[in-house]
């Protein structure tokens, strides 16, 4: 009888460390960068708008980046189940926590493939929700509760087209309370409008706040020493400088594993070099003077 009792818990024991292994993959490489308002996987050229509320400090001064790009915790693979997602067909993009106008949860998730044909359909089925279409482009949503939360659950069809679907999905978790709809369906337009025809994938950012006039503007070189230089991995180099008070990105740009040098244009000033992994950890950094020649 013991025996038998002891056969039966191992089996548990067995079934639920196997049950515990089925969990939901993050695309790799996927990153956000501080002052920027975007989210982007370099593996899947894609390019996720975040919202303007990534852009206040707040939301930077933890120890650990807002935006998760490496794994997906037990509470998102639960909202993720409960939403019917196949944890084969579809990857994780992100999930976050963002402070703002509100405070809330986000996750975005993509397929890995299209529906087959003649096969059984592996995607969501979409003939439940709600759809909206403008001049902008189309999505699909539901509104539900979830946990004692209200989820918003956005689909966008990146590529709409039979056997060759792809589709983003934007989940946001609010206070059950919340009801300014209108709001987080303001990110999803903006995620529609960029998808459509003339998407093109550009992970980089220039922002130039002076005048194109001969003397405001100066050209900087950049060389990442070569015991830093990560030849295995993607990297990130991030320019920062002070506009009208305030520590601004000014220039990011994604370096390929062996990249150790560039060059940008940039207003005349002080900037802050960091060369960082995609996860925001300072591998190397330095301070420049547009004005004055930069010693490697």
């Amino acid at each position: 009888m013991q025996s038998r009792f002891i056969q039966v818990f191992y089996f548990i024991v067995v079934l639920a460390m196997l049950s515990s292994c089925k969990s939901y993959k993050v695309v790799p490489n996927g990153f956000a960068v501080q002052g920027d308002e975007y989210f982007v996987n370099i593996n899947k050229e894609l390019t996720v708008f975040l919202g303007d509320d990534i852009m206040e400090d707040k939301n930077w001064q933890g120890k650990t980046n807002p935006i998760n790009a490496k794994q997906v915790d037990n509470r998102f693979r639960r909202v993720l189940r409960h939403l019917r997602y196949s944890d084969t067909a579809y990857q994780v993009l992100f999930s976050g926590h963002l402070e703002g106008k509100y405070q809330y949860d986000m996750l975005a998730v993509v397929n890995n493939s299209p529906n087959v044909k003649g096969k059984k359909n592996h995607l969501l089925d979409l003939s439940s929700f709600q759809r909206e279409q403008n001049k902008e482009g189309r999505y699909f949503y539901t509104t539900t509760t979830f946990k004692g939360q209200k989820l918003l659950h956005f689909v966008i069809p990146f590529n709409g087209r039979l056997w060759q679907e792809k589709m983003v999905s934007l989940i946001f978790l609010f206070p059950e309370d919340f009801t300014d709809i209108a709001w987080a369906k303001d990110v999803v337009m903006s995620n529609v409008a960029m998808y459509r025809d003339r998407y093109k994938f550009t992970p980089s950012r220039t922002e130039i706040l002076c005048p194109d006039d001969g003397s405001s503007r100066s050209h900087l070189d950049y060389k990442i020493p070569e015991e830093k230089v990560n030849k295995t991995g993607y990297m990130l180099m991030k320019a920062y400088g002070e506009v009208d008070g305030e520590r601004k990105l000014v220039v990011y740009r994604v370096m390929k594993p062996g990249d150790f040098y560039g060059s940008f244009v940039t207003c005349k000033g002080d900037y802050e070099i960091l060369y960082t992994t995609l996860q925001d950890k300072i591998v190397w950094q330095t301070k420049v003077n547009t004005e004055r020649d930069v010693e490697f």
